[in-house]
């Protein structure tokens, strides 16, 4: 079902999708704060997935000709969403269109016209963000950008940036190269999968390094590392079932054997040493941990009812 609510003509320069997932309650403030950017959104479009009609209800009386509701009817997780997204509003003619989540607005006023500015100066720019990290293609793993490259000013190129660090996409991306987010994956990892297609095509990923600070600043992750091993609650076991699968047919597409064998590893490592939390949780986690692997080699994919 489609609301279409935006009559005002463009300049089909800029637009933004915003996924949401039963969140009727956050996708107003969301709006807000993309269209009081220093440079707005042009056309806002909202990719509902939800199963309930909530947001859908909300919308019946939202009057803002900026904004397009459309609810997709069933859940296709942040990879669907995020491919009608990218399809629809390339072929309105947007040159870059914003990729975000319903509860993940930028945090500065001004991030989108630092981020524009930069890419327009990039010939080989297919994607910008405010926060990106590289991918060691040996191991597998997402490598955080170091607080010392963030200390000069200018471009940095990166291999990832995710949906909701203010990412924006070079609509020729799409209609050039048809590289559109990979649906089967569903949820986790879809990021990643789509940044290295479109490094494949010939496009480059980058962030501004004062506004990457900025963030680093504001989120007050200066200074800190990462932290891997940590004890999951259950929202996040179900966030690393689709993240492990998802990766291991990453590192396949990609011909990545030494990266795929050594997550191989690293999966029933985890799951020996979840049990160091307790019976009960090593259990439900490397519960997890194993339907991952095991679709991975059956070839699952898609949407998981745990």
């Amino acid at each position: 079902m489609s609301n279409n609510m935006n009559q005002n003509p463009t300049t089909n320069y800029f637009a933004a999708f915003v996924m949401t997932f039963e969140r009727s309650h956050l996708i107003n403030d969301t709006i807000d704060k993309l269209l009081v950017q220093s440079m707005p959104p042009e056309k806002v479009l909202i990719i509902d997935n939800s199963i309930s009609s909530k947001t859908q209800d909300f919308f019946s009386d939202y009057k803002n000709p900026k904004v397009e509701y459309f609810r997709v009817g069933k859940n296709l997780g942040p990879a669907g969403a995020a491919k009608i997204g990218l399809e629809r509003l390339s072929q309105e003619g947007f040159k870059w269109i914003y990729w975000g989540d319903d509860d993940d607005p930028p945090f500065f006023k001004d991030t989108f016209e630092v981020l524009l500015n930069m890419a327009n100066a990039l010939p080989d720019c297919g994607c910008v963000g405010a926060v990106g990290q590289f991918f060691n293609k040996k191991t597998g793993l997402i490598d955080r950008v170091s607080d010392e490259l963030l200390k000069s000013t200018g471009k940095l190129k990166v291999d990832t940036i995710a949906g909701n660090m203010s990412k924006i996409i070079n609509s020729n991306v799409i209609l050039k190269n048809k590289v559109l987010p990979d649906e089967s994956l569903f949820f986790g990892m879809e990021e990643l999968d789509y940044d290295l297609r479109m490094q494949k095509a010939g496009f480059n990923l980058y962030v501004d390094r004062s506004m990457y600070l900025r963030y680093r600043l504001e989120s007050n992750h200066l200074g800190k590392s990462v932290k891997r091993g940590l004890k999951k609650d259950s929202s996040r076991m179900q966030r690393d079932y689709y993240s492990t699968r998802n990766g291991l047919y990453i590192f396949k597409k990609n011909i990545l054997i030494l990266a795929l064998f050594i997550n191989i590893f690293r999966i029933i490592y985890k799951m020996l040493t979840s049990f160091k939390y307790g019976t009960n949780y090593g259990k439900r986690y490397s519960g997890y941990l194993w339907r991952a692997l095991r679709h991975f080699l059956k070839g699952k994919k898609g949407r998981v009812v745990f």
